[in-house]
């Protein structure tokens, strides 16, 4: 979509505002029947990741005219630094980003956030991926967000071409993967194509599903308050999982000096036949690859492995969305739902699908026109459950600086996953404010 359209749907969809806190009006709206939220939202509309959002708007205006936005658009750092101020005074808009975690702690533990159970109804709830509501968001099992998105970041790219042309079927199990290990060196190439040099891609790729795998949720819950501990099997076996495919040279050489974008890289030149990596990854592919290319990669979940609890799980986290302030009732708590329940729902996921973006709620793919990769990507997802990833569970201080580096130091051999393990429970015992509760 071109700027100046752009420029002409937002100005014909929404009304932006510079406001100071929410400064509602009374329960009942105006007394023209009219409702105005005011919405603050982590957003920055030059770019084109959200040329979708003047549409929906567009479209929520010409359903419910009665309904009035006030925008307030904040991107960044500089998003969360005013929203603190905001919240310090207890004055907030009626509808906000908010992240399900930690990263929004300072309006949720303040109680400052409705609790969108009573909207939620069984129906309703069928109608999404089921893995959004997996977790509850509050420490009472309050559901805060509908979150249109997931990073699901254990995604396993196959190049197809390589593998028939070596004979090779997709592997159900670890084991079946590093036997084809000796074939696919044999050839040139690399098994699995995996970059680690950022230092959280094996955590956040990799670590996070297989904690799932061998404990599940409920386990890394108990963790999370120390009703268990990271020295724990689930969490150590974890590691050695990852341990043992350094060793059965399934990574490339180098793999703790290889940038992420290096990694796809290479399998994009067809150096590799797997390519471990994130959901995310399909566009970057797509625009990389050749049309011929591209059209012969497919995903699978990463394969079985021994001693797991959970299978084919992956590990995602939800994506931000808005939510309500917990003080809105009446027709503004009404005004919030129906713009909360359509840009989220149906109208608003058929206007993502069309501008490339996967939602969360469940369409009929059929009416869309959809690569085979992407058309792949979602069948594996909707039949996955999903993991927690850590980092974004876990305070980032012992992440950071205890966690990421100790499993490259794992991968190098530098530690045991025992030592690690030891490492970073100590580090969360002491510090980490799930244990502080």
């Amino acid at each position: 979509m071109k700027k100046t359209l752009l420029g002409i749907l937002i100005g014909a969809a929404i009304t932006t505002a510079v406001f100071a806190g929410g400064k509602s009006q009374n329960a009942a709206g105006n007394a023209d029947g009219t409702v105005t939220l005011s919405v603050y939202m982590q957003m920055d509309l030059a770019s084109p990741q959200y040329e979708y959002w003047p549409v929906t708007l567009d479209a929520f205006a010409k359903k419910y005219p009665n309904i009035k936005l006030n925008f307030e658009y904040v991107s960044g750092e500089q998003f969360h630094d005013k929203f603190q101020a905001m919240a310090a005074t207890g004055d907030i808009p009626d509808l906000f980003t908010c992240y399900a975690g930690a990263r929004s702690s300072y309006i949720l533990n303040r109680g400052m956030v409705k609790d969108l159970r009573p909207y939620l109804t069984d129906a309703f709830k069928a109608n999404y991926n089921p893995a959004i509501w997996a977790s509850p968001q509050g420490p009472n099992g309050e559901i805060y967000i509908i979150s249109p998105n997931m990073a699901v970041c254990t995604v396993i790219y196959v190049n197809e071409k390589l593998q028939k042309e070596l004979g090779l079927s997709a592997p159900q199990t670890l084991d079946e993967m590093i036997a084809q290990v000796p074939a696919i060196r044999a050839a040139g190439l690399t098994p699995l194509m995996f970059g680690n040099k950022g230092q959280w891609q094996a955590q956040s790729l990799l670590l996070s599903m297989l904690v799932d795998r061998m404990g599940g949720t409920s386990w890394f819950d108990k963790a999370m308050t120390g009703a268990a501990q990271f020295t724990d099997a689930p969490f150590v076996d974890a590691l050695s999982v990852i341990k043992r495919m350094v060793d059965t040279q399934l990574f490339p050489p180098g793999v703790n000096q290889l940038e992420g974008p290096e990694a796809w890289g290479a399998f994009v030149q067809g150096k590799a036949v797997y390519l471990l990596d994130a959901g995310w990854r399909i566009s970057a592919l797509k625009g990389a690859a050749s049309p011929e290319d591209y059209a012969q990669y497919g995903v699978m979940a990463f394969p079985a492995v021994s001693g797991e609890i959970v299978k084919g799980s992956s590990a995602a986290t939800l994506g931000e969305a808005l939510a309500m302030n917990a003080k809105l009732s009446g027709a503004k708590a009404d005004a919030a739902w129906k713009f909360l329940s359509f840009i989220y729902g149906q109208e608003g996921a058929d206007t993502l699908m069309k501008y490339g973006s996967v939602p969360t709620f469940k369409l009929d793919y059929s009416k869309y026109s959809i690569d085979s990769l992407n058309k792949a990507y979602i069948t594996l997802i909707n039949a996955q459950s999903m993991g927690y990833v850590i980092d974004a569970k876990m305070d980032g201080e012992g992440v950071n600086g205890v966690l990421n580096p100790g499993i490259q130091a794992v991968m190098m051999g530098d530690k045991t996953p025992a030592q690690l393990a030891s490492e970073y429970e100590t580090w969360v015992a002491a510090n980490d404010s799930h244990r502080k509760k």
